[in-house]
């Protein structure tokens, strides 16, 4: 990675990762396009995804493409920089926080099943859960786990060794975790709720998460190249993330691959190939929903459905986004989730009205400038969106409501005078990535309008987007966002 930014952006993927604007090309108010799918040729797709993945500086890079017809694929660059193996079709790579749309199926099992509610208390089903506010506990929903709407501040948490990151420990360690905000009266992105919903499931099905994610989603599909358990990584030619290193600015390889398993329902050890991917979301909306290609039902029509229906909303950002039951939903009818980790970048995004999905996985930093030019062109012809450039303000904002230290158990921004303007840094409290700048310059804020900012954090990339809300009775905001986290004031 080469800055906080894409420290931050990363770790939504396991969320770990945040993701700042990832719907930035399209826009609310056009109208959904569901034109009959038009072909290409894959030599293309690999043509394409190279020039992509060499402009950005991306290590290795898998595609696959359901273009309502038939399935493209394309790989490029290397699954390993150290052995210089090639990135193949077939190579398994890390998919991150997508790991949450499926964690969210297999909940959803369980209300298929008759075992849970999605209204139910989440404690009713994990009753060893504990939380620092007892109020909160007891309001917590199943629902909540799943959209982002429970307020735990469980961003991230400190990895203690092989021997004590089973799930069950991360449970045991939410005794400890506060709240960003009331269960349901926001939304800030939430990897800790979806640990629990894991959690859950494994009780309520008597199983372990990873036997259950292996037979009830993986088997019925066909999806033979996939992985959610470090043992399997030997059956598979894999993938290794790479990041950067600070003091000579070159890419080196992760020296931990995997993130701690105890968070492995919010996307720490879930691998596999793109084509595995799509096959999966096509499960997730092909002909009645809840059927894969093969015929094999993994879910009840209602359960995809409602998965895919909007129950929240993040803070709205240059563009907005959604959020159904583990699914993000964007402008045009689009599904999608993004997924970070030590030098892991996924996406997947699915588009019901046409039938469409893809899926792209790299392993290196820079990823997100491939997303920008190589795959939101395709989702655009899906949609009939075409990207809008917000204009920057004509003069400065007025610091003094910005002004302070905004955090949560991850996660520390400073908003600062800075350079005539405002400026913010990012620090990582927790460095469960292995590849956080201590030492990095702050950034200039440049004023949008409507409370929101934006940070040219690095040349040629996307600006990071941070926006305030929720100003007290003193006129200071309560709260920073950014890459759909929510930061309280704490200063």
């Amino acid at each position: 990675m080469t800055s906080r930014r894409e420290f931050l952006r990363s770790t939504a993927g396991t969320g770990v990762a945040a993701v700042a604007s990832m719907a930035s090309v399209h826009s609310a108010a056009a109208a959904v396009t569901a034109a009959k799918p038009k072909t290409q040729a894959a030599s293309s797709y690999t043509q394409q995804l190279e020039a992509a993945r060499v402009a950005a500086g991306v290590t290795g890079a898998s595609f696959a493409y359901w273009d309502g017809e038939q399935l493209h694929t394309a790989a490029s660059g290397l699954r390993n920089s150290v052995t210089g193996d090639p990135v193949t079709v077939d190579t398994v790579m890390f998919i991150g926080s997508v790991t949450k749309v499926l964690n969210t199926a297999l909940m959803m099992q369980a209300v298929d099943d008759g075992k849970i509610a999605l209204d139910d208390p989440a404690i009713k089903h994990v009753p060893e859960l504990r939380l620092r506010d007892k109020q909160a506990l007891q309001r917590i929903t199943c629902q909540m786990l799943v959209n982002h709407t429970n307020g735990i501040d469980g961003e991230w948490l400190p990895e203690f060794g092989p021997d004590r990151e089973r799930i069950v420990d991360c449970i045991d360690r939410c005794a400890d975790l506060g709240q960003v905000h009331a269960p349901g009266e926001a939304a800030s992105y939430s990897n800790i709720g979806h640990v629990i919903a894991g959690y859950l499931s494994q009780r309520v099905f008597k199983d372990s998460w990873y036997t259950l994610m292996k037979a009830r989603i993986f088997e019925p599909l066909g999806m033979t190249h996939s992985l959610v358990d470090p043992l399997d990584v030997p059956r598979f030619r894999v993938s290794t993330g790479d990041i950067t290193d600070y003091k000579t600015g070159k890419l080196v390889q992760s020296p931990k691959s995997f993130l701690a398993p105890s968070l492995s329902p919010a996307g720490a050890t879930m691998m596999m190939t793109a084509s595995d991917l799509v096959t999966f979301a096509r499960a997730m909306m092909n002909g009645g929903m809840g059927v894969g290609p093969n015929g094999k039902r993994i879910l009840s029509e209602a359960s995809a459905a409602r998965m895919a229906q909007k129950t929240a909303a993040f803070v709205p950002m240059s563009s907005p986004t959604d959020i159904g039951l583990g699914w993000w939903l964007l402008p045009g009818g689009v599904l999608s989730h993004a997924g970070g980790g030590r030098g892991v970048h996924a996406r997947l995004y699915a588009h019901p009205a046409s039938g469409r999905a893809m899926a792209l996985l790299m392993n290196s930093p820079g990823a997100m400038q491939v997303v920008e030019s190589f795959m939101d062109p395709i989702v655009a012809t899906w949609t009939g969106i075409k990207p809008q450039k917000r204009q920057p303000m004509s003069g400065p904002a007025d610091p003094r409501p910005y002004i302070g230290v905004y955090e949560n158990n991850l996660t520390h921004v400073e908003v600062i005078a800075h350079e005539g303007g405002l400026g913010a840094r990012f620090g990582a409290k927790i460095d469960g990535l292995q590849n956080v700048n201590k030492s990095a310059p702050p950034s200039k804020l440049i004023p949008m309008g409507d409370d929101l900012f934006e940070a040219a954090v690095i040349p040629g990339s996307p600006n990071l987007e941070l926006k305030f809300v929720q100003p007290g009775s003193d006129g200071r905001m309560r709260y920073a966002s950014a890459f759909m986290r929510l930061y309280p004031r704490t200063a």
